[in-house]
């Protein structure tokens, strides 16, 4: 049986939500958050009207790929492309 497009969205948002809960940790939370209000501050008013399971479910992704790309930067993943991105940090 299919499932409707209701049952569809509460399984996205349930493997959002579960996504959020292993990734943004404490440490990330805040600057997570604070992407999250900046990118939803560029979209104008059209987010505004919309419903607040789906506002919560794009800022719970926003959050998780924010949380997960400070992740990479922590462990390393990015180590060679700072010098080229952030010149002046090295300048002395």
């Amino acid at each position: 049986m299919a499932s409707t497009p209701q049952e569809q969205f509460k399984n996205a948002a349930q493997a959002i939500s579960d996504m959020h809960v292993a990734t943004v940790s404490g440490e990330h939370a805040r600057a997570a958050g604070h992407a999250a209000a900046n990118l939803y501050s560029g979209a104008g008013h059209r987010l505004l009207y919309a419903p607040p399971e789906l506002r919560q479910l794009i800022t719970d992704a926003i959050e998780v790929g924010y949380a997960a790309a400070l992740q990479d930067v922590r462990n390393g993943e990015f180590d060679s492309n700072i010098l080229e991105w952030r010149p002046a940090l090295f300048e002395g």
